[in-house]
């Protein structure tokens, strides 16, 4: 038995359990939902910028 499956095997004895891959699956869910969030507010910020922009330009001209 390696050093690794005896700490293993003595987490277990203890009751604890390798949570190692639903942390990272739960890490990478967080950074995938903050990118889209980010992704969100940058269209619609540059989409009142340009509606903006657009309202001025339409007010000088008249």
């Amino acid at each position: 038995m390696d050093s690794q499956k005896q700490y293993e095997a003595l987490l277990a004895q203890w009751g604890y359990k390798d949570t190692t891959v639903e942390d990272h699956a739960r890490r990478q869910k967080r950074a995938r939902q903050a990118k889209a969030i980010a992704a969100f507010f940058k269209t619609s910020f540059r989409s009142i910028k340009k509606i903006s922009l657009r309202s001025q330009t339409l007010s000088q001209a008249s």
